[in-house]
C-alpha cells in the first residue's frame, strides 16, 4: 500500500467492492498523490468540471493539484478511491475533501467522481467516510454547495437525509448535513458491497388515515362526476345510463387519484427542501 494510505487524517485504507464487481481502495490522499489528481482531471469532461466548480478548469496545474492533497491535516482532509493496476501503480477515480470552517464548529464537504465510474457507489462511499471523519472530530454538522443542474449529486445528498435549501432563481443549492445517527453510518460502511443510496429510493411512509382520506376524496369525486355524466348518456335504459355513467366516472376518478398523489409528492418535496 502506498505511503499515502495512512496520513495524519487517521483514516486507514480499506478495500471496497463496487457494483461493477471490481475491487478499489478508499484511502487518504497525500502530497505524493498530486500526479494522480492531475491525471484524473485530464480525463474529465468539461460538463463534469463545470457541474462541480461552476466554471471550467482547463488545466489542472501541478501546483493546484498539490494544494488539493497537501493541505494542513488539522483543517483539511482529502480522501480518494483508487484502482490498483496489476502491473503496479494506481488510477484515481474519485476524491472527496473535508475542510473545517473558520469557527471550527462545522466543515464543508465536497467530492468529485470520474465520468467513467458514475453510478457505482463511489460518491456514497466518500460521503459516508467524510461524515465519519467529521464525527471523529466531534463536529455537529457538515455543509456543501451543489449546482442546481447537478441532479445526481442532489439525489445523493437527499438519500443521505441531508437538508436541501433552494434559493429561488439561484444556481447553487445549499446543503446542510446534521451528524446525529452514528449507528446508520457504521452499518452502511460495514457493508460496502450493498447498493448505494443513490440507486435506491427513500422509504415512503404509509399512513392508514391518509389512505382513508384519499379513498374518501376519490369516492366523493366519483359520485360528483357520476351525477353529471349520467344526465348526458343518450339512452332511456336505466341500466345503460348507470353502466356508462359509472364507467366514465370511474375513469376520471382514476385520473384524479394519480393527480392527487402527484400533488402530495411535490408538496412533500417542497416542504422537505425548506427544512
Amino acid at each position: 500500500m502506498p505511503s499515502s494510505a495512512r496520513n495524519n487524517s487517521g483514516w486507514p485504507a480499506r478495500r471496497i467492492r463496487l457494483r461493477d464487481g471490481a475491487d478499489y481502495v478508499l484511502r487518504s490522499l497525500g502530497p505524493e498523490d498530486a500526479r494522480l489528481v492531475t491525471e484524473m482531471f485530464s480525463h474529465l469532461t468539461p460538463e463534469s468540471i463545470h457541474a462541480r466548480y461552476g466554471y471550467l478548469i482547463r488545466h489542472m496545474t501541478p501546483e493546484h493539484a498539490h494544494s488539493l492533497v497537501a493541505a494542513d491535516p488539522a483543517r483539511e482532509t482529502a480522501l480518494g478511491i483508487v484502482e490498483p493496476a496489476p502491473e503496479g501503480g494506481e488510477t484515481l477515480w474519485a476524491m472527496g475533501r473535508l475542510v473545517l470552517s473558520p469557527d471550527g464548529h462545522s466543515a464543508e464537504c465536497s467530492f468529485l467522481v470520474h465520468d467513467a465510474k458514475r453510478r457505482l457507489g463511489m460518491g456514497s462511499h466518500l460521503l459516508i467516510s467524510l461524515r465519519l471523519l467529521a464525527l471523529q472530530r466531534g463536529l455537529p454538522r457538515l455543509f456543501a454547495q451543489v449546482r442546481r443542474e447537478n441532479r445526481a449529486m442532489l439525489a445523493l445528498f437527499r438519500c443521505h437525509h441531508a437538508n436541501l435549501h433552494f434559493d429561488a432563481g439561484g444556481e447553487v443549492v445549499d446543503i446542510d448535513i446534521p451528524l446525529r445517527d452514528k449507528k446508520i453510518l457504521v452499518d452502511k460502511t460495514g457493508n460496502p458491497s450493498s447498493p448505494a443510496p443513490m440507486a435506491s429510493s427513500e422509504k415512503k411512509s404509509f399512513s392508514p388515515v391518509m389512505l382513508v382520506v384519499d379513498l374518501a376524496l376519490t369516492a366523493a369525486f366519483f359520485l360528483f362526476l357520476f351525477s353529471l355524466i349520467k344526465s348526458h348518456v343518450q339512452s332511456t335504459d336505466v341500466r345503460m345510463i348507470t353502466f356508462w355513467g359509472g364507467m366514465g366516472a370511474a375513469c376520471m376518478s382514476g385520473v384524479f387519484w394519480l393527480a392527487w398523489q402527484m400533488v402530495k409528492t411535490v408538496y412533500r418535496f417542497q416542504r422537505d427542501s425548506r427544512k
